[in-house]
């Protein structure tokens, strides 16, 4: 099989996977942008079971950055960066 229709097939495994995990989250950050993240990182796409665990913790990230981001409360801003897919351990 090409890797191109391979990666395409895990890529759209991933996002029904991401969906039916947490639509929320889904509605919020796509399995595009999660891809694109690790493009701009240089980190490897992973397999496909450690992509949807690394993928799902990026998307948890996103919101709560933006729910921070969007508190007029707080006088400073979280932005994303190369860690923003792993846990705090």
């Amino acid at each position: 099989m090409n890797k191109s229709y391979a990666l395409l097939a895990l890529l759209l495994a991933s996002a029904a996977v991401l969906y039916t995990l947490q639509p929320q989250q889904s509605e919020t950050v796509s399995t595009s942008q999660y891809l694109a993240y690790l493009k701009k990182y240089n980190k490897p796409v992973p397999a496909e079971e450690e992509l949807i665990y690394r993928s799902k913790l990026y998307a948890e990230y996103v919101i709560k950055m933006e729910r921070h981001n969007s508190d007029p409360k707080q006088n400073w801003k979280i932005g994303v960066n190369q860690f923003s897919d792993l846990t705090q351990e």
